[in-house]
């Protein structure tokens, strides 16, 4: 099976935001305090009102994206060790909750911090409901996945992000872009790669 073609994936948007994680995001060391807690409260309400999660996945065989730069390092193949396909996933919440968390962090530098802490739990939630649907769609084709991991995991360089975003498309069909520095707008978005085998 060689690369492709991308496929939407229908995100809803998260009905809240998991505040305990967000306060381990902001630096809360055990139990977030009352007032750090708070605080993440009053910043979650706006950031998930201007959410608007997208996602976009493929399916492709491990050495198809291997051949085209995608794998590199020793840790991703030990991620995928016997597995001989792959899926790989985009998901961002959108530009409306980069423009929250800026907005928060004018003149209060504590809000913007715990915007951003907010941000990034948004993300991964989405992140986690879009694998939920793959391993929906892998149940249905009686097939297995592993767990999700990034470009910037162990040893798979951050530099591969401008290969994973053009095979999937992500500019057109999520409106994820990478930047030369190989990060990604809107900033709270993932990339992900999870292996597919016909056992657990």
């Amino acid at each position: 099976m060689p690369i492709g073609p991308s496929r939407p994936l229908n995100l809803a948007k998260p009905e809240s935001i998991d505040i305990r994680q967000a306060a381990r995001y902001f630096g809360a060391r055990g139990e977030a305090d009352s007032a750090t807690l708070t605080l993440l409260e009053k910043c979650a309400a706006p950031l998930l009102a201007a959410a608007t999660p997208r996602a976009v996945w493929l399916e492709a065989d491990v050495e198809s994206l291997t051949q085209a730069g995608i794998l590199k390092g020793e840790d991703i193949f030990r991620h995928l060790e016997g597995c001989s396909e792959a899926l790989l996933l985009a998901v961002t919440v959108g530009p409306g909750v980069d423009g929250r968390i800026r907005r928060a962090g004018v003149g209060d530098i504590a809000a913007g911090v715990a915007s951003d802490a907010i941000g990034s739990v948004l993300a991964e939630q989405a992140a986690d409901a879009a694998e939920a649907e793959l391993r929906q769609w892998a149940a249905r084709e009686e097939k297995y996945l592993t767990g999700r991991f990034s470009p910037g995991y162990g040893d798979w360089p951050i530099t591969v992000q401008p290969k994973v975003a053009a095979v999937l498309d992500t500019a057109r069909r999520a409106g994820i872009c990478v930047l030369n520095t190989n990060l990604m707008t809107p900033r709270k978005s993932v990339t992900a790669i999870l292996g597919v085998s016909d056992h657990p």
